[in-house]
């Protein structure tokens, strides 16, 4: 299924790094958004002028195509379907939650897959059906709003799931045989949508292991996320 729904040379931008509230560092994806965002500036023009220390924001129309999902879920027969949904289905054990949420409150409820927001936004600490459905949401919510921003604001979300089968299969220093492996792969951005100055964007993956009769048997990926945060 798919739906497709000027910074000045001297502008500060920041990286921010959070793969947990206790750890900072940069990442080859950071340099390389921040990259990105300089190469945008280099080339961008007269829009440069849009955000001179005393410039303004400027109101920008809801535009559907600057906002974009795509969700790919690649099954052979309705018992990868069921593997797949199985994969997206299982839980994340709360005193996981509580863990990665540190010195924060971790969310309450049934379901949760997330452990922290950033920027209003839910940060995953598993990859879920709830949480594509979750960020879908987001990006289509941004495509129907009206924008008061700097620049022309965009958002997106790519999501991938498929199902192999492996006769030996290694995975977290454990061994199993005869199994079917489900990959789930997320990818989130959303520039200056949420905020006029920041933007945010990150990965998450998890792979599951099920047995012939769809039983999970062992997830990998779980846990705190990396999100880099392009402040300007």
């Amino acid at each position: 299924m798919k739906h497709h729904t000027e910074l000045p040379m001297n502008s500060l931008i920041q990286i921010h790094l959070s793969a947990s509230p206790h750890r900072r560092t940069v990442s080859a994806s950071a340099i390389r958004l921040a990259s990105a965002l300089m190469a945008w500036v280099a080339f961008s023009g007269p829009a440069t002028a849009a955000m001179l220390p005393d410039s303004k924001p400027k109101e920008w129309p809801a535009n559907p195509a600057k906002h974009q999902v795509v969700i790919q879920r690649e099954a052979a027969d309705k018992k990868q379907s069921a593997m797949i949904a199985a994969a997206e289905a299982a839980p994340v054990p709360k005193e996981a939650l509580r863990k990665a949420a540190g010195e924060g409150a971790a969310p309450a409820g049934d379901k949760v897959w997330w452990y922290q927001e950033q920027l209003g936004i839910r940060i995953p600490y598993a990859l879920t059906g709830d949480a594509v459905a979750y960020y879908a949401e987001l990006v289509g919510k941004y495509g129907k709003q009206a924008f008061n921003r700097y620049i022309e604001p965009s958002s997106s979300l790519n999501y991938q799931a498929g199902v192999k089968f492996h006769k030996e299969f290694k995975l977290d220093d454990k061994s199993f045989k005869d199994v079917h492996v489900v990959t789930l792969k997320l990818t989130f951005d959303q520039n200056f949508a949420a905020s006029q100055t920041e933007g945010m964007h990150f990965q998450k993956e998890r792979v599951v292991v099920l047995d012939a009769e769809g039983k999970v048997l062992h997830i990998s990926g779980d846990g705190p996320t990396e999100v880099p945060i392009v402040a300007i």
